[in-house]
């Protein structure tokens, strides 16, 4: 065990807190299996806000996967994807789930099949409209996005198809959303009891969405603030309209895969932002400046 600034580091295994991406913690299963027990549902695969139609989903991963049966991929297509900031950082459950399929490349090539664009931690991606000059599938990947959205387009509403993670968005474990803006159905890819849960929690928690939006914003600032004051460099800097769904950092020379293991091992959930001297730290409404400054305390006690 060691100290620091008036908290306890390294404890032993089982005592330390927890800090997601999620805004979930624990106590949240409870209320959500509350929203279940007393959600009366209407059936449908789907839920319906601004006349749009958001299938539920198990998951984001689960939503992906749904969308490329749809496309139906030969083994040697590829998906080519993009990202908000060029680089070539992905989520492996992303390429995972589209190597069930078929291949992934960063270029379009003459095999590509369909384009997936992936707006970053709620950043979201300058020339979505562009791409649809390519006359392919486009699927925008909104895992971090559902709030967010740039030049008067939300995000999601340009592709073919957009995907969402409620666990990313919300206080829930799971969870996904599909909107086909072709108009395609998804009926049968959650089983009815899981699907009334998603649609419990979903209609409870949307109905918070500008909180959820403040929260984010707010806490994104005081990120800002207090990193910034510590020497630490925004990587991303939200745009009107955007709403973050991580605080992203520079850090240059670091030893980023040993602060991974570190923050990890204090309970924070975090990565590198592969590809560059970068590195992402939850933002979402259920932090406060507490759990900021304990990140701040956490990394100086690691430079040190």
């Amino acid at each position: 065990m060691d100290w620091s600034n008036g908290y306890i580091i390294n404890p032993d295994d089982f005592r330390n807190g927890q800090l997601l991406m999620s805004p979930f913690t624990s106590g949240y299963q409870f209320r959500n299996h509350k929203l279940w027990s007393n959600f009366l549902d209407d059936g449908l695969p789907y839920v319906t806000v601004d006349d749009r139609k958001f299938y539920i989903t198990p998951s984001g991963t689960s939503a992906l996967e749904a969308v490329l049966n749809q496309i139906n991929p030969a083994p040697e297509n590829e998906v080519w994807i993009v990202t908000t900031s060029g680089n070539h950082y992905i989520s492996g459950c992303v390429t995972r789930t589209i190597e069930k399929f078929c291949r992934w490349s960063r270029q379009k090539t003459e095999k590509t099949k369909a384009i997936l664009v992936n707006h970053e931690f709620g950043f979201v991606h300058d020339e979505v409209e562009k791409l649809t000059a390519h006359h392919l599938p486009l699927i925008e990947d909104c895992a971090y996005s559902m709030y967010s959205g740039k030049n008067g387009k939300k995000a999601g509403t340009v592709g073919d198809f957009a995907i969402f993670s409620m666990a990313k968005m919300f206080p829930v474990q799971a969870g996904g959303l599909i909107v086909s803006n072709r108009g395609l159905e998804f009926s049968g890819v959650c089983e009815t009891n899981s699907r009334k849960y998603f649609k419990a929690c979903f209609h409870y928690y949307q109905q918070q969405s500008e909180q959820i939006i403040d929260g984010r914003l707010k806490n994104f600032r005081l990120f800002e603030e207090k990193f910034g004051k510590a020497g630490l460099e925004t990587r991303f800097e939200p745009q009107v309209g955007e709403v973050p769904g991580a605080f992203l950092f520079k850090a240059p020379g670091w030893p980023l895969d040993e602060l991974k293991i570190f923050l990890q091992k204090q309970g924070i959930e975090c990565s590198v932002f592969y590809g560059e001297d970068a590195f992402y730290l939850p933002c979402h409404q259920n932090m406060n400046v507490d759990h900021i400054n304990y990140i701040l305390t956490l990394i100086k006690f690691f430079k040190k």
